[in-house]
């Protein structure tokens, strides 16, 4: 019996493992061109008709044996001209029916002695494919896109392993090892073409994507700074007042909170002082003299403290200055200076009151701090205005 023999067994196993292989690739990977398609469907031919060869043997091992030969015969002839077709050629779509000619004229030529009457035709058959695809896989080598090498080189080799096959008339291990690497060939061309050509399209997606995720994280964080840098910019305008660019009385009243709750220990004077007849200002001279007076004594404000005093407009003409670390004789001090600077350099020429409370001494909570200050205030007025008053000393 013809697959009796080891080499026979081993040959059908090869066979029939990669040709199934091949062919249900053809048929259930979507994603590949044509022309790998197309020579993946071809190895039908070497499929069935080993089977048929298996089934046979045990009623004719000639017909069995001839059987192999011509299943690979058909198969170099049809994945040959697969080959020379250019990868977008019209023709390729024959290709997937012409496997199923060859395969009838395959089980023809066996079953009618053909092969005999022409074994020196097949024979000039196979040497013509060797050369084709020797000559085929070399061009390939040169040009600078070699994804068609594995196929000319696959066929190229099953070609070169049937001269002993044909001459000696039986399989040997020569021809085994020939046929294992042409099909192994044929497994890399249909790998690199379909699902080599898959996974590259789905890595160069990949990296595109990552590059879009990354530039769209990158104008993400742009936007996200953008937003928080514009919000910080709303945020210190809510808390800066727009005529005289001094804190707010919403800003200053919260930082004052903030500093007792911190150091409820140490001791912070308030300033609280207004325009001495602010409203005459207005009516005899007109708001804009009133608006210039406002700012006048802001900028007044900002050359005459510390760098950790805080300065706000309280409201109107009023305005409230907060003075960390220090005790009520040396803010007496301060307000005396700031008030003599007023009467001497403003323009128009105006004076101003103050009042001076001091924390925890004259108050212990923030409010009372601010109803002391302006007790202290309102002393100042009914002294006569332009002078300071301590609100200890009311």
């Amino acid at each position: 019996m013809l697959f009796l023999s080891v080499e026979n067994q081993v040959f059908l196993i090869l066979t029939i493992s990669f040709t199934f292989l091949f062919f249900i690739g053809a048929l259930v990977i979507r994603i590949q061109p044509k022309k790998t398609r197309a020579f993946a469907m071809g190895f039908i031919i070497p499929l069935v008709l080993s089977i048929m060869a298996f089934m046979s043997a045990t009623y004719n091992n000639h017909d069995a044996f001839v059987l192999l030969i011509i299943s690979h015969i058909m198969l170099l002839l049809n994945c040959s001209l697969v080959m020379l077709q250019v990868p977008k050629s019209s023709a390729l779509g024959f290709f997937y029916f012409s496997p199923f000619l060859f395969l009838g004229l395959g089980i023809y030529l066996s079953f009618t002695g053909t092969y005999q009457k022409l074994s020196l035709v097949f024979t000039i058959f196979v040497l013509s494919f060797l050369l084709l695809n020797l000559v085929l896989l070399i061009n390939t080598l040169f040009h600078k896109d070699k994804s068609q090498a594995p196929g000319y080189a696959g066929l190229f080799v099953m070609a070169f392993a049937m001269v002993p096959w044909t001459y000696s008339s039986q399989i040997g291990v020569e021809v085994l090892l020939l046929l294992f690497i042409g099909y192994i060939c044929c497994f890399v061309y249909l790998y690199k073409n379909s699902l080599g050509f898959f996974f590259k399209d789905y890595e160069r997606k990949a990296d595109s994507l990552k590059k879009m995720n990354i530039s769209i994280q990158s104008e993400v964080i742009r936007r996200v700074e953008e937003i928080e840098r514009s919000n910080r910019r709303l945020l210190e305008k809510s808390k800066t007042d727009s005529m005289t660019g001094l804190m707010t009385k919403a800003a200053i009243l919260d930082r004052l909170y903030n500093m007792i709750e911190r150091s409820p220990r140490e001791s912070l004077s308030v300033l609280m002082f207004d325009i001495d007849c602010f409203k005459k200002i207005n009516d005899n001279h007109g708001h804009q003299t009133g608006d210039l007076c406002i700012k006048s004594v802001a900028n007044f404000i900002r050359t005459s403290f510390r760098q950790g005093d805080l300065s706000g407009r309280f409201g109107g003409d009023e305005f409230i200055i907060l003075l960390p670390s220090t005790p009520s004789v040396k803010a007496y001090t301060i307000a005396e200076r700031l008030r003599e600077t007023v009467q001497r350099k403003s323009n128009p020429p105006i004076t101003i009151s103050i009042g001076i409370a001091t924390y925890p001494h004259d108050a212990s909570t923030a409010d009372q701090i601010i109803e002391a200050s302006d007790k202290a205030l309102y002393a100042s007025k009914e002294k006569g205005r332009n002078c300071a008053t301590l609100y200890s000393d009311i």
